[in-house]
């Protein structure tokens, strides 16, 4: 994996209006294509639909739905926004999917408190990475943790996804969902997870403690 590196640039941002008032958006949730040609699509066209009726932006990378028979013009027809590229996505976004780990460009375009749900190979985390979301405050869920097969990860993503985009208590919302105690490997930018922890030679904390801790 190459060296950890800050971009040069932050990318431009480029996004068609839609025709939701931004005042009734509760919030924005962005689906990232995968590299991975047999990638399964982590939500539905019809539970999309749903989070854009709940007043949910929705923002689908192109292409994202090619290995799928799933044009771009079917994903606009159920209510989400095509993007062309990840990292305006990624900026535009509070909760981002992708099935694939994130790279490391993506992962360093995070906001500050973003949420983000993929794969996450314990070897492939470095220091730099596990750093820069402590920094960021990030919170990370990762598919993998969850041992769930292919056929049951769009239930599963959408239990999550609903779970923590109408959440106003993070730490609630993980007392009282088991799927999120599974998965979480980074609670606001602590991991938690000590595979990931030891493979980046950092420290790690039980998510138990970080959620059930009022101090």
């Amino acid at each position: 994996m190459p060296p950890f590196s800050n971009p040069a640039h932050t990318p431009e941002t480029q996004l068609s209006a839609t025709e939701v008032e931004l005042d009734t958006i509760k919030s924005t949730l962005g689906l990232l294509s995968s590299e991975t040609s047999s990638a399964p699509l982590l939500l539905s066209l019809k539970q999309i639909e749903k989070f854009v009726e709940e007043h949910v932006a929705v923002l689908v990378q192109r292409g994202l739905g090619d290995d799928h028979e799933i044009s771009d013009y079917q994903f606009t027809e159920y209510g989400a926004d095509i993007v062309e590229d990840a990292l305006p996505i990624i900026a535009l976004s509070n909760l981002v999917l992708k099935y694939d780990m994130f790279s490391l460009e993506e992962v360093f375009c995070l906001k500050e408190k973003q949420i983000i749900i993929s794969m996450a190979p314990p070897k492939l985390f470095t220091k730099g990475m596990v750093q820069f979301l402590f920094e960021k405050k990030v919170t990370a869920v990762g598919i993998n943790f969850l041992y769930v097969e292919k056929s049951q990860i769009q239930n599963t993503v959408k239990q999550l996804v609903s779970s923590l985009i109408f959440s106003g208590n993070l730490k609630q919302n993980v007392q009282l969902n088991p799927l999120l105690l599974k998965s979480i490997y980074c609670f606001n930018g602590e991991i938690c997870n000590r595979a990931i922890a030891e493979n980046a030679g950092v420290p790690w904390k039980d998510l138990v403690e970080l959620c059930w801790n009022w101090n």
